[in-house]
């Protein structure tokens, strides 16, 4: 798929380019389709798309564009997989704007190779190919961002028309990067770094074009500004936490992080996609290499090394950055003049190493296997249960008659009921950690009615906390259990609640979901 035939170095004309890179995004764009109803929700899907039930401004954990996007999606297709579908779309349409941006850059090879060895990394094939998460909508506006700002810096705009519109397509990329995720301040960053370091970039600061640009960005994420502001500047307190010094080094923390991205972007991508960012640094007085750098190294420096004195991380924060990595790649691959054969080898390779791990996620996320063979030891969780699907739930003697609501005593466990259940049963969290939750209106008209409380049952003795956030027990645990091909997976505890006795003393001072 990325190479022109079995031997010779890789020279693809464009228009044969062209076609292959549609080939590309269209396999892709089908396995992303397909593994989209193999596999459910994971937590993190689960908890946005029942928190972007209610339209708002803005959201705790991020900006609200994915959550937006979760909202209307669920209305046109439905909660769950269905959902998924147009950010499958989004990402597609990423890796066109991706495949140009290189070929403009670096040429059509370059190109082809860098949006194939994208699109079959694990971590863009799945979480930010297609998943219910910010990611997605992130990379959009950031690839948006970086191609219209390559046809300024690198291009030949036709006139002074051209330049504008360029430059408010640059803020239009950056404003929905802004709208999607905190982290997009760290690619700015890089951005600015770059026109002050490009002694032939610089005159760029002298125009209005840049600044309205800026402006426009600035002026999309008015919505998190004005919520935010509303809330006590919960979300901004929350996200800055995460990173904060918490006492000593933690050696083993920044390895776990480095070993994490290694695995989310697999090591045989790994490897060469590192080799094309050093060999870019080694010539970064090319203008084209360091605006990459610029791009890159912003999210993965700080978020690799944070966990060395912070809390721990998470891989997936770094990988805005390496997304600009796959450009260098293309380049570097095509400075080497790799014989097409070779690049042939290492395409199928990569398919195939793709296919068996989403496999294997498929069959464990289904049936339990292969790791019930592998006979796990207490404590280590088989990480296919984030997806398992609790509709289950809907059976259980204790819903019938639906309950006016359910307690959950874990914000990811909500999320998991809520889409168990549907929209018609509200979701109240008694937690110190409530997470969005918090601001999720639904207890108005609630006190005295009977309600449910749904906790793993390893979880029942935080049931007993219930009744500090406002609701009294009355009765005994009901247990259920939630199976996965006839073996019980999770255990559930049931328990009668009435609501409301008082308000919840929640963390967030300024929630509206008291």
């Amino acid at each position: 798929m990325i190479a022109a035939a079995t031997t010779g170095v890789l020279e693809i004309a464009a228009d044969e380019a062209d076609r292959r890179a549609f080939a590309i995004i269209l396999a892709f764009l089908l396995a992303r389709l397909a593994l989209a109803f193999l596999i459910g929700p994971g937590v993190d899907e689960s908890y946005t798309e029942a928190i972007s039930r209610t339209l708002s401004l803005s959201y705790f954990d991020h900006p609200p564009l994915h959550q937006w996007m979760a909202h209307f999606a669920a209305l046109a297709f439905g909660e769950g997989a269905p959902a998924r579908l147009p950010f499958i779309a989004l990402f597609a349409a990423t890796g066109c704007i991706y495949y140009r941006l290189t070929r403009d850059l670096f040429g059509p090879g370059a190109a082809t190779v860098a949006l194939f060895a994208l699109n079959a990394t694990p971590f863009f094939f799945g979480p930010a190919g297609g998943w219910v998460l910010p990611d997605g909508p992130l990379l959009f506006g950031l690839a948006l961002a970086a191609w219209a700002a390559a046809r300024l810096f690198f291009g030949s705009p036709a006139d002074r028309g051209s330049v504008w519109r360029l430059w408010l397509i640059v803020g239009l990329g950056f404003g929905l990067a802004g709208l999607s995720k905190y982290s997009a301040v760290l690619s700015a960053a890089g951005f600015v770094a770059f026109l002050a370091l490009s002694p032939r970039q610089r005159r760029w600061l002298r125009d209005p074009a840049l600044y309205a640009g800026a402006a426009l960005a600035l002026a999309m994420t008015a919505p998190v500004i004005a919520w935010n502001a509303e809330h006590g500047w919960a979300s901004f307190a929350f996200q800055a936490s995460r990173g904060a010094p918490t006492g000593g080094l933690k050696p083993l923390q920044l390895a776990g992080m480095a070993f994490g991205e290694i695995a989310y972007l697999a090591p045989w991508i790994f490897v060469p996609l590192t080799a094309g960012l050093i060999a870019a640094w080694r010539r970064r007085s090319d203008d084209r290499r360091l605006f990459l750098i610029c791009l890159a190294l912003p999210p993965i420096v700080p978020f690799t090394l944070a966990p060395v004195w912070g809390a721990r991380g998470y891989p997936h924060w770094t990988m805005p950055g390496w997304f600009f990595a796959f450009a260098l790649l293309g380049a570097w691959v095509e400075e080497r003049g790799l014989f097409a054969r070779t690049l042939r080898l290492w395409g199928w390779l990569c398919s195939a190493l793709l296919a068996s791990v989403a496999a294997v996620a498929v069959v464990q996320t289904a049936t339990g296997f292969p790791l019930r063979l592998l006979q796990l030891r207490p404590g280590i969780a088989d990480p296919t249960l984030e997806a398992f699907d609790w509709r289950a739930l809907r059976d259980a003697p204790a819903l019938h008659p639906p309950p006016a609501f359910i307690v959950s005593t874990k914000w990811a466990d909500a999320g998991k009921i809520a889409l168990a259940l549907g929209p018609d049963i509200p979701i109240l969290v008694a937690s110190r950690d409530p997470r969005g939750w918090a601001f999720v209106k639904g207890r108005d008209g609630l006190q005295g009615r009977n309600g449910l409380l749904v906790t793993r049952a390893s979880d029942l003795a935080l049931a007993a906390e219930a009744e500090r956030f406002g609701f009294r027990l009355v009765g005994e645990p009901q247990f259920y259990a939630l199976d996965r091909n006839g073996r019980s997976e999770v255990s559930l505890a049931i328990v009668p609640a009435m609501s409301l006795t008082g308000n919840a003393p929640l963390p967030y001072p300024t929630a509206l979901g008291r």
